[in-house]
């Protein structure tokens, strides 16, 4: 539940969300364009790829001095997603 504690951590920044959808749209960006996009400055940046870093949201690889971000599809879908689903299961049907 601890692994789950930080992901939803991690979706709870607005900041945050922005990145992730940005790389849904786009596939893999280099980190200047995400603080080009953002509009922020390169270590706020940084702290906010450290957090979805940390919660396995995303993956990354360095390319000589710049680092390229992905998401972790598996991630998300084994994750929260899985978490979610898990809670509408049992939710009762509603006559209505």
């Amino acid at each position: 539940m601890e692994d789950l504690e930080l992901v939803f951590k991690a979706l709870g920044d607005a900041t945050r969300l922005r990145i992730l959808r940005m790389l849904a749209e786009n596939g893999e960006l280099c980190v200047c364009r995400i603080v080009d996009a953002l509009n922020m400055g390169q270590p706020a940046v940084s702290h906010h790829m450290a957090a979805l870093r940390h919660a396995g949201l995303v993956r990354h690889r360095k390319c000589g001095q710049w680092i390229y971000y992905s998401l972790d599809c598996d991630a998300l879908q084994r994750g929260p997603l899985a978490y979610v689903r898990e809670i509408a299961a049992a939710v009762p049907a509603r006559a209505s």
